[in-house]
């Protein structure tokens, strides 16, 4: 597929909005009250993780979605990548939506969610966190060994290893393993989804950041104080995300409400899309 080819992620096309000299992929579709899509960080993120939520909410709300710098179809510049970037990318969004807006984000992407709700308390309406780390998990700021992976992982032997990390066998295992918890949901059109996202040029650069350790942010301080109504939705078989974790949102905001969704594992919400609409939609459309 070419560079300048859009890959077909959400069932409508990207528009793009200039930010840093780079180049960012948005969606849109539906009309009224705001709703922000905000996908997780791994080698095969991107906006396609959200085609559920994103088709079924924009029956009743205005619902965008982003592909974060350096997936699926925004630009991937040869940036060494922190979580900082994408907190900066987020409130940017905000401002462009210039409205209360609801935030759905996955794992880190719903820290990044969190921090830039905090910079933009006006901005931001309400947030469903899926699945959601910063608190006990990849909360530990990047130190020496950090950069020092990631040195590794830029040279040669880190180019080596993204590959085979990615081909459509390993991708299959990492969504068996991680995303779904059952693999007769890893169809042929989601692997390949997944897989597409993978092989665009300039792939490599954000995930080896996240692998190594860059992409880790705390928002236990800021969580704690946060004043939007917050929903957390946990599949109950998450792996890399056990459930167990959400006690420590629990315990940081008691004002949290959780919610387990059965028979899901990080990607909730294309694994069990009407479950996840049954708790998020009357959330999202509550006064």
């Amino acid at each position: 597929m070419a560079q300048d080819t859009a890959l077909p992620l959400l069932p409508v096309a990207p528009t793009y909005f200039g930010w840093r000299d780079q180049r960012i992929a948005t969606y849109q579709a539906g009309a009224g009250r705001p709703v922000l899509l905000i996908h997780s960080i791994n080698a095969a993120a991107s906006a396609f993780e959200m085609r559920e939520p994103f088709q079924r909410l924009s029956r009743q709300f205005a619902v965008h979605a982003i592909d974060l710098l350096g997936y699926g179809n925004s630009s991937r510049p040869p940036w060494r990548y922190r979580a900082a970037i994408y907190v900066d990318l987020i409130t940017a969004m905000l401002d462009r939506i210039g409205e209360p807006t609801a935030l759905v984000a996955s794992s880190l992407g719903a820290a990044y969610a969190v921090l830039a709700a905090a910079r933009r308390p006006q901005l931001v309406s309400r947030l469903v966190l899926i699945c959601p780390t910063g608190i006990g998990q990849l909360d530990r700021g990047p130190g020496i060994a950090a950069y020092t992976v990631y040195q590794l992982l830029r040279s040669p032997f880190g180019r080596v290893l993204y590959e085979a990390l990615t081909t459509r066998a390993s991708i299959r295992i990492f969504l068996a393993s991680q995303a779904y918890a059952n693999p007769d949901n890893i169809t042929p059109d989601r692997l390949e989804g997944f897989y597409q996202t993978c092989r665009r040029p300039g792939a490599y650069y954000a995930p080896i950041c996240f692998l190594s350790g860059l992409l880790n942010c705390d928002i236990a301080p800021t969580f704690a104080t946060l004043p939007q109504p917050t929903l957390v939705v946990w599949g109950s078989d998450a792996k890399t995300s056990p459930l167990a974790l959400a006690s420590n949102f629990v315990r940081t905001r008691v004002a949290t409400k959780v919610v387990t969704i059965n028979q899901a594992s990080l990607l909730v919400q294309d694994e069990q899309p009407e479950a996840f609409m049954a708790q998020v939609g009357p959330f999202l459309a509550s006064p």
